[in-house]
């Protein structure tokens, strides 16, 4: 694959030329067809031929991550083309006409990139409330929560500004990129943007998707908080990438005001889901082998390892009951 980084040597057509010659080539998986990927072949016999560039072409990108690489580079360089510099041979019109290509390919190849990203919603997922954890540091619990097998964390910091919750978001990502898990911010998108952190999560009455959408990166996750099977359909149809729903038990962490769903509900949901489902509310290494056997993906939890005495052994045996209990960590 050509290489998609800019040289200060190359003009920006020149980069951008190459970009898209090379991301045309992509051949998407059949479940993820990205049809702007056909307008864009058709663009290449119209567009004036760029001189080659220095780097080696080892081939198409293999990845609609790699694809996605490719296209934003173009979009980003197209964006600085003057149409009166001689560096740029197309017109005003022909430009407008790439941009909306490139921006149509990008929302679709970052669908595909997050529908590949699906496998990463399993085991235990540990929301860390700098307000559950026993009087002790965020990244104590979390560094703890990994040890012990979690996957995903979520930061929720509903009582700090963002700017104070900045620092912190910042070592969890540095934390989760080392450790190979996933990091996911609660409500604020900007930060998840700013963090490059795997994605966010919002709650009924948050952000809406659409609007989250367009402050995310393209390949940035985006799950939803369901307390009723129809909120589920609805985020699923708005386009949230997984959905979490409860609360399954009793919960003293966060107020519901509804009684919990239950294991009967649990079981309508992973039925009506079509995306990842990741169970909440109450649950712990003593009741949470129903909920897996019931189809959860994932099992989120607070107080269960924030409040633990030994955060790094209660977040491992949750990780084995979930094992045993047939789920995937």
């Amino acid at each position: 694959m050509t290489s998609a980084g800019p040289n200060p040597s190359q003009s920006h057509y020149q980069v951008i030329f190459h970009c898209i010659e090379s991301a045309s080539r992509f051949v998407p998986p059949v479940i993820s067809p990205a049809p702007a990927l056909q307008s864009l072949r058709d663009l290449i016999p119209s567009l004036p031929a760029a001189s080659a560039m220095a780097e080696t072409d080892d081939g198409p990108p293999t990845s609609a991550q790699q694809t996605l690489e490719l296209v934003g580079v173009a979009a980003e360089m197209l964006s600085h083309l003057d149409e009166s510099s001689s560096a740029n041979p197309l017109g005003w019109e022909t430009v407008s006409g790439i941009g909306r290509v490139l921006d149509e390919l990008i929302g679709q190849l970052g669908a595909t990139v997050r529908r590949e990203k699906a496998d990463l919603v399993r085991g235990l997922y540990v929301i860390i409330d700098p307000q559950v954890t026993g009087g002790r540091d965020p990244l104590t619990i979390a560094r703890a929560a990994i040890q012990g097998g979690a996957r995903m964390l979520q930061l929720r910091d509903k009582l700090r500004d963002k700017g104070e919750s900045l620092p912190l978001a910042r070592e969890l990502q540095t934390l989760c990129h080392q450790a190979g898990a996933s990091l996911i911010l609660n409500d604020h998108a900007d930060v998840a943007a700013i963090v490059g952190a795997a994605g966010l999560h919002v709650g009924q009455t948050d952000l809406p998707v659409e609007q989250a959408r367009q402050v995310l990166a393209p390949h940035q996750v985006l799950g939803r908080s369901n307390h009723e099977i129809e909120e589920l359909v609805e985020s699923e149809r708005m386009g949230a990438d997984h959905v979490a729903f409860g609360a399954i038990y009793h919960t003293n962490t966060k107020g519901v005001g509804r009684p919990p769903q239950g294991i009967d509900r649990l079981l309508v949901a992973r039925e009506t889901a079509q995306t990842p489902l990741v169970a909440i509310g109450g649950i712990n290494a003593e009741n949470s082998a129903p909920v897996i056997e019931a189809g959860a993906d994932a099992i989120c939890v607070t107080a269960a390892v924030g409040s633990a005495a030994e955060p790094e052994a209660a977040a491992a045996k949750l990780v084995k009951v979930i094992e045993e209990a047939g789920g995937r960590i």
